[in-house]
């Protein structure tokens, strides 16, 4: 995952300015959180990071498109942790 997609994503689907360090930290997080507590979830994403790249879309581009449905489903599936793991990113030091 690229800092700069993660970041842009955050940016346009929460609207939320988090600086690079912090969006890769929310990634990190959001994908440990789905990876212990909604496998299927994860792997569904993965799969869809897969098929985007199997069509030859640029890196930065797929990165986008993954963040952007990685909040989505956190939202629809687990908003309350999300908003917990978006605010601790958005206000640690």
């Amino acid at each position: 995952m690229q800092s700069k997609s993660a970041r842009k994503a955050i940016k346009d689907t929460m609207n939320i300015e988090l600086n690079e360090k912090s969006a890769m930290e929310l990634y990190h997080n959001i994908c440990n959180f789905m990876l212990h507590n909604d496998d299927k979830c994860y792997i569904s994403v993965i799969k869809y990071k897969y098929l985007l790249l199997c069509g030859e879309i640029s890196t930065a581009v797929s990165d986008y498109l993954v963040m952007e449905q990685l909040l989505e489903k956190m939202q629809a599936k687990h908003p309350l942790v999300l908003s917990a793991i978006a605010y601790i990113a958005q206000h640690k030091s």
